[in-house]
């Protein structure tokens, strides 16, 4: 009967034993990691952007919480009096147009402190003195940001402007020739619809018009410049930002592929500032576009005027996409519009999932001017199909996403 006892049980402890062996061995097996989007977005970029001669940097943030980020190529070359130099996400480089996002900001934070709409008319807060054209006491707020006013340029020929039609004694021009009632309401990018914010800001805060040209160009400038610093980049905890190169040295522009010529440097905005003008690195401007519209931080905008922001696209554009509508501000500047072209082409984009990303490139295509892809794609469709293929690799079954952009024009 001993035996008949002792079999099982030595069976069973024989059992016991490998079940444990098995059970270390399936314990010290690694586990796979999460297959995390934002990664994969991250290595498409990369993928695309890195051992091709520029300068790039990119920033990722999921709400307003870092994700991932890439950067590589140079900022300044042997050619350049500051010899060669790596391009990194804290890079600093002129932001051009997505300026006017943080313009958007600006006065949007204003209204929700003065309870001023967007559809508010613009006229008692230009300069008293300044002679005031054919409908300009029409226009609203929300109509510069859309580009709307029927502001078409001094030429007439809504030609984008940059200096002459930026400066004070520019935009008081464009003031004084007035818009016509044709215009009004059309579509018409111009870098002077946003740029008169830097005098119209300073007004909604109080400033008084001297009526002294000089004198309200410098204080504009100094006020519009002072008020962005305090309110919207030194509460998220962003220091020093200037419409400059740092004191360390320029990040220069280039063409693509690269000729060999030296860099260019786009130089100071002090006097345009509006439209355009900001320097930041990536990584500034990612944690600013993503703390202000991907997040529940409220420290710059309350969360409904976050979307009165973005909903009514002021300081941005809004495209349709077989995955949902994203928003974003892209920024252009180059030398001339000849051949061969070199500057920059910069975004911001807000993506579906909360997902912000910021893309910087200091080079353009040198025979067309635009985003330096390899096969012509400019950079909003550029950065939504790397976004498509991350998703691809993370799973998704859906085909290719489709991107309809209603402006498609570089700004």
């Amino acid at each position: 009967m001993r035996v008949y006892y002792l079999v099982p049980r030595v069976f069973i402890s024989m059992i016991l034993i490998v079940l444990v062996a098995y059970g270390c061995k399936r314990n010290a097996d690694p586990v796979p990691a999460p297959v995390v989007l934002t990664d994969l977005f991250a290595r498409t970029l990369t993928d695309s952007l890195q051992n091709r001669n520029l300068g790039y940097g990119f920033v990722i943030y999921e709400g307003n919480e870092f994700k991932a980020s890439g950067s590589g190529g140079l900022k300044s070359r042997t050619v350049d009096a500051q010899g060669e130099k790596p391009y990194t996400i804290d890079t600093k480089m002129h932001i051009a147009s997505m300026s006017k996002t943080i313009a958007a900001m600006a006065f949007t934070q204003l209204a929700a402190q003065k309870g001023i709409k967007t559809t508010d008319k613009i006229v008692k807060y230009l300069p008293q003195s300044w002679p005031k054209g054919e409908n300009i006491d029409q226009i609203t707020f929300r109509e510069l940001f859309n580009h709307r006013s029927g502001i078409i340029g001094l030429g007439g020929d809504c030609r984008n402007g940059s200096y002459t039609e930026n400066i004070y004694s520019g935009l008081k021009q464009l003031i004084a020739k007035g818009v016509k009632t044709a215009n009004r309401g059309q579509y018409c990018y111009q870098n002077a619809n946003v740029g008169l914010f830097r005098l119209l800001i300073p007004a909604l805060t109080g400033y008084v018009f001297t009526g002294n040209d000089d004198t309200d160009d410098r204080q504009t400038q100094l006020l519009y410049l002072t008020f962005v610093q305090k309110n919207i980049f030194e509460k998220i905890g962003l220091t020093d930002i200037q419409p400059s190169q740092p004191v360390s040295g320029p990040t220069y522009n280039y063409d693509y592929p690269y000729s060999g010529r030296k860099g260019w440097d786009p130089g100071s905005f002090y006097n345009t500032l509006g439209a355009y003008g900001w320097y930041l690195t990536p990584q500034e401007a990612g944690k600013l576009y993503a703390s202000v519209l991907s997040s529940s931080d409220q420290s710059i905008l309350p969360t409904a005027y976050k979307d009165t922001l973005l909903l009514n696209n002021l300081g941005c554009f809004r495209a349709s996409t077989s995955l949902g509508d994203l928003a974003y501000h892209d920024g252009w500047w180059y030398y001339d519009s000849k051949v061969p072209y070199f500057g920059l082409r910069t975004t911001w984009m807000k993506l579906p999932g909360n997902l912000t990303v910021v893309l910087f490139t200091n080079a353009l295509n040198s025979q067309t001017g635009f985003f330096p892809s390899t096969d012509g794609t400019d950079i909003i469709p550029f950065v939504f199909r790397a976004y498509d293929r991350a998703r691809k690799l993370k799973g998704a079954r859906t085909g290719t996403a489709t991107i309809v952009l209603e402006h498609p024009e570089p700004h």
